[in-house]
């Protein structure tokens, strides 16, 4: 399936760049995840990471727990706002390329990606 947004009648339009920056971070939503349970549960350790200003491990794995909490909390509010029947339909068409499930519009679906996508820009700030 090809990524683009409505150019018609689209209040949530976002700037190209930006919009296919907003798909492929929730594209990676489950990576962020597994990437983050990892960061809690293992041992601070400097895992071959090259040397950099901050020496001290815990400081770096700190700064990269809280980077992807704010990914992973932007991503889950922008969800939180999509109605409960669209959410599953839209996140196995942005992760998964799969077609919109048959209970609504193709349209209905597209709006309510495009407004996730929107969601996730605001929630990082970005927008």
């Amino acid at each position: 399936m090809r990524d683009y947004q409505r150019k018609k009648n689209n209040s949530y339009k976002l700037p190209h760049n930006l919009y296919m920056r907003m798909l492929y971070l929730v594209r990676d939503y489950e990576r962020i995840k597994s990437q983050r349970a990892d960061i809690l549960h293992s041992t601070p350790v400097n895992d071959g990471q090259p040397h950099t200003s901050l020496s001290n491990p815990t400081e770096i794995k700190g700064i990269k727990l809280a980077m992807l909490d704010n990914e992973c909390s932007a991503i889950e509010k922008a969800l939180d706002d999509i109605p409960q029947e669209y959410r599953k339909g839209i996140i196995d068409n942005i992760c998964y390329g799969s077609p919109y499930p048959y209970t609504a519009h193709r349209n209905t679906y597209s709006y309510w990606r495009t407004r996730l996508l929107n969601m996730v820009a605001k929630n990082l700030n970005i927008l």
